[in-house]
């Protein structure tokens, strides 16, 4: 998966910026122990942060539109219904049908939610006010790689003028430039056992699990080191990883 790419990319490059020249080797470790602790923390905290920072975007009676499941997302809406209220429609998000699991979540924490046919979303998109959705990954350029769907989620938005919003932490940016969908490495497309029965070169016929959104569908990302637009994200990378 991208975000476990990403997040242990930035693990290795934030313990190993520690200068341990002067320590003996347990000391070393002990230093090494003590950023790995630090690196989690932030990671833990990064929901709270990432929705502290975006819930004025979210004012009563909005109807928001989101696909698939998403932790960030359903943290994000949590927090803001303790300050306004609003209504939700989930897509079910085939193949595995994952919105059913973010609808449920959303009714027993009080969120008004209403499931809805990924084929349907161009239909809906005239009644949201906004559309919400999470990342597995943030790319070079600023976009995303998310669940299968989301790029149609977008055109459509875009089509009506609608914004897109993009909720996800900053240990899921990675070093990816992709222009297309056929840039995804395949490991980021399909599951490592389905590669792994079928091969490199047997794979045109398989689901692939996500796919690509460019930047210029994106209207605002949501993160933890701030609000960013899709051109910023290049610059937070280089912040990240140096």
């Amino acid at each position: 998966m991208p975000n476990v790419k990403s997040g242990c990319d930035l693990f290795l490059c934030f313990i190993t910026l520690a200068k341990l020249d002067a320590y003996r080797f347990d000391e070393c470790r002990q230093k090494l122990i003590e950023r790995g602790q630090v690196f989690l923390n932030r990671a833990l905290l990064s929901r709270q942060r990432n929705s502290e920072l975006s819930k004025e975007f979210i004012v009563g009676g909005s109807v928001i539109l989101t696909h698939s499941y998403s932790r960030v997302v359903l943290a994000l809406l949590k927090y803001a219904s303790e300050f306004t209220r609003f209504k939700v429609y989930v897509t079910q998000s085939e193949p595995d049908k994952s919105g059913l699991k973010m609808r449920d979540e959303l009714d027993s924490i009080g969120i008004p939610a209403i499931c809805i046919l990924d084929a349907s979303v161009a239909y809906m998109m005239e009644q949201v006010t906004f559309v919400l959705i999470g990342a597995e990954a943030v790319v070079e350029s600023g976009g995303i790689i998310n669940k299968i769907g989301t790029f149609n989620l977008a055109l459509a938005a875009h089509e009506m003028n609608k914004p897109f919003y993009v909720a996800a932490e900053s240990f899921k940016f990675v070093r990816i430039y992709p222009l297309n969908n056929r840039d995804l490495p395949n490991h980021f497309k399909y599951k490592s056992s389905t590669i792994a029965r079928l091969g490199e070169e047997n794979l045109a016929n398989e689901h692939p699990l996500v796919d690509y959104t460019p930047p210029v569908y994106i209207t605002l990302l949501f993160t933890d080191i701030g609000l960013l637009t899709p051109s910023a994200v290049s610059d937070e990378l280089m912040k990240l990883y140096i």
